[in-house]
């Protein structure tokens, strides 16, 4: 998550795709690279409105997504960045939106509290003046993001006495303990509940769809988030790497847990599959541990 934020100056994409479009219906769209700068643009044949882009939202692990200042306001860009198209498509939650004319169509104003929170959980240590005057922070997700006392304990460290600034343990809490702390920029169970979204797309919110598993127990560290996914190092992709961690559970010395009768390996692909979110262009594993059969209906 280091690379959760960039700057657009500093993003691969927009350096690598110095050509970017995007047309819907009479409205057109482009992120076009001049210097070290990328506008974006958007034009109904008529006029236009322009603006550098100033953020890049993203690890491209689905997408990467803009903001722009226009008006001393901030706007998220209506379209993003997939790697699936190796071009542009919808921002999510764009394509539902009124394009009745360039004002419309142009992007979505994001107020003060809401810029606050894109990049307090994509960035560490904003500062803030004036509402929505961005003063300084670092980008990404570094370690005092996750570690209270992390700038103190490096401090101590380079001083030979990090005894003295030791952070909290974060493999000593409880996994209801740790999802708060995850909770902080990962929705939790109780935010998708009140707020959703409903369907498909609420399996975007890992918390909430490995709470809803029968399984899940707020007292048994071996289904916090931290039991299956290392977060200071990148994501496993062996599928077989998993394995491991459901036989904590589930092996023959248990008698509270059954042991699958069709395989003992690639649990995950049968029973946390994998689902196609069309607008997205991503297929999400989801964290709703169940038995998964063809042609069932999606639990909410």
């Amino acid at each position: 998550m280091t690379h959760a934020l960039q700057r657009a100056g500093g993003s691969d994409i927009l350096r690598n795709n110095p050509e970017l479009s995007f047309r819907n219906g009479s409205f057109s769209y482009s992120i076009r690279r001049e210097g070290d700068q990328s506008i974006y643009s958007v034009t109904d044949g008529t006029s236009s409105i322009s603006a550098p882009v100033e953020w890049a939202f993203g690890a491209l692990i689905v997408g990467q997504t803009y903001l722009y200042r226009r008006d001393d306001a901030w706007y998220e860009a209506a379209v993003s960045f997939y790697p699936e198209l190796k071009g542009l498509d919808w921002t999510p939650g764009h394509a539902g939106r009124l394009h009745r004319n360039l004002p419309e169509s142009e992007g979505r104003r994001i107020d003060p509290a809401e810029a606050r929170r894109c990049f307090g959980c994509h960035s560490t240590a904003a500062a803030w003046s004036g509402g929505s005057v961005l003063q300084s922070l670092t980008p990404g997700v570094q370690c005092a993001q996750c570690h209270a006392g992390a700038t103190q304990h490096v401090a101590a460290v380079r001083r030979g006495d990090a005894a003295r600034a030791a952070m909290p343990k974060l493999a000593a809490m409880q996994t209801e303990e740790l999802a708060n702390v995850c909770g902080k920029c990962h929705p939790s169970w109780a935010d998708i509940a009140a707020n959703g979204p409903r369907g498909v797309l609420n399996i975007r919110f890992q918390f909430y769809r490995l709470t809803n598993s029968r399984c899940y127990d707020a007292a048994d560290k071996r289904i916090a988030c931290t039991a299956c996914h290392d977060p200071h190092g990148r994501l496993a992709q062996d599928i077989s790497s998993y394995d491991s961690k459901c036989q904590q559970c589930h092996q023959a010395a248990s008698a509270r847990v059954k042991l699958c009768p069709v395989s003992k390996r690639d649990c995950v692909t049968c029973h946390m599959p994998r689902v196609d979110v069309p607008e997205l262009h991503h297929k999400f594993t989801d964290h709703q541990i169940r038995i998964a059969r063809a042609g069932d209906k999606y639990p909410n």
